[in-house]
């Protein structure tokens, strides 16, 4: 009777652990989370709803930039997807066996913005005072925008440097810079009046290939919100929301898909 009833016990205390354990599975198993480029936020937040509707997960978004990203992500930081501002560091995440999937997503367009003004080619390359960028050392949106000064040969009085896209958009936006090379998502999404922002030519800057990965540990779902974004309703949204699906600098750029 006592080896009976100790039998009992072991398995209602093995039944005990098993149980948790299927609960905390089935719970991730209907959770994404996701760690997304500043710039791209807006639109990964509308692409993030129609995705919960239609496959009943939940999403947990959550943006910085690449840099930052790139560096939680080496550190451990538990996300399913990466998407990033540019191809360099997914490229790395690849290369050190991080993920199991990269797919380049969109190419970022940059605009010229003078809130109140009139913004084209010729009032950038005449400007002289204050302008915010991205820092160029660590965003890839900052990069284009430098080059693009330095192609136009801008000679500004000071230039303020955003630790990301989102801070030098809104050092314009609050007044702090009375322009800036900005993110034209950015612009789409404030829904900034035509005449005040001037988009630059992309032969202007190297191609912003915008690149996504789906890291190593990753739930099963993630496989099936890369394909939800690059369904064409999806890639309509992101084409409406600033973007190119494709390169059109002329210029060859790391390859569109892996």
């Amino acid at each position: 009777m006592t080896s009976s009833n100790g039998w009992v016990r072991r398995k209602v205390l093995v039944a005990g652990v098993l149980i948790p354990l299927f609960v905390h599975s089935s719970c991730y198993a209907d959770h994404l989370r996701i760690g997304v480029a500043s710039n791209f936020r807006s639109t990964l937040e509308k692409i993030a709803t129609g995705f919960e509707l239609t496959h009943k997960t939940t999403v947990e978004v959550s943006a910085a930039s690449t840099g930052a990203l790139f560096a939680q992500v080496k550190s451990g930081a538990p996300f399913d997807i990466l998407f990033a501002a540019d191809s360099v560091r997914p490229a790395r995440l690849e290369s050190d066996g991080h993920t199991r999937l990269r797919r380049t997503y969109a190419y970022g367009q940059l605009v010229f913005w003078t809130p109140g003004k009139p913004a084209n080619e010729t009032s950038l390359r005449q400007y002289k005072r204050t302008m915010a960028i991205a820092n160029p050392r660590h965003a890839p949106y900052g990069k284009a925008a430098a080059d693009t000064l330095k192609i136009m040969q801008v000679k500004s009085d000071r230039v303020v440097y955003g630790t990301n896209i989102a801070q030098a958009f809104n050092f314009v936006r609050t007044g702090n810079a009375p322009a800036g090379l900005v993110a034209l998502s950015q612009i789409k999404h404030l829904d900034v009046p035509a005449v005040e922002f001037w988009v630059v030519p992309p032969q202007s800057y190297a191609p912003i290939e915008q690149q996504l990965v789906v890291l190593k540990d990753a739930s099963v779902k993630a496989e099936l919100f890369v394909a939800y974004t690059f369904d064409p309703d999806t890639t309509r949204l992101i084409e409406k929301s600033g973007y190119l699906v494709s390169d059109t600098s002329n210029r060859t750029g790391t390859g569109a898909e892996r």
